[in-house]
């Protein structure tokens, strides 16, 4: 189901005109979430989350060069599901959104991430 969402997400991003001709393809927020549906958990990220997520971003093989775009990002999840989106966010757009999967094992990472966990069992 999220699955769907995204991939509808993603034609609906491709179907808006680029902020520049080469640029990422961004929508309003609000057009997002309505997109996504009312059912749609939004998570917005903390700095230190959003540069964790950059760095998975750029270590992944699927994804172009670069930096995301924009300056923050949420995540996007349904009950159940998981799977979900990560929105990269420019202000109060959203670009480029990323699919994942295994929103659960992420979103206990981004936890220890925002509690500022050393990975030894324990926070700083």
């Amino acid at each position: 189901m999220m699955r769907t969402a995204s991939a509808v997400l993603c034609l609906a991003l491709m179907g808006t005109p680029a902020l520049a001709a080469d640029g990422p393809h961004c929508m309003s927020l609000e057009k997002a979430q309505k997109t996504l549906g009312k059912d749609t958990a939004v998570v917005a990220l903390s700095p230190a989350q959003f540069h964790f997520l950059q760095g998975m971003y750029v270590a992944l093989p699927t994804t172009p060069d670069g930096l995301p775009p924009g300056d923050g990002a949420l995540l996007l999840t349904k009950d159940k599901a998981d799977e979900g989106v990560i929105l990269w966010t420019r202000g109060v757009l959203a670009c480029e959104p990323t699919p994942i999967r295994q929103t659960g094992k992420l979103m206990r990472m981004l936890a220890d991430v925002k509690a500022g966990a050393t990975g030894e069992g324990d926070g700083i």
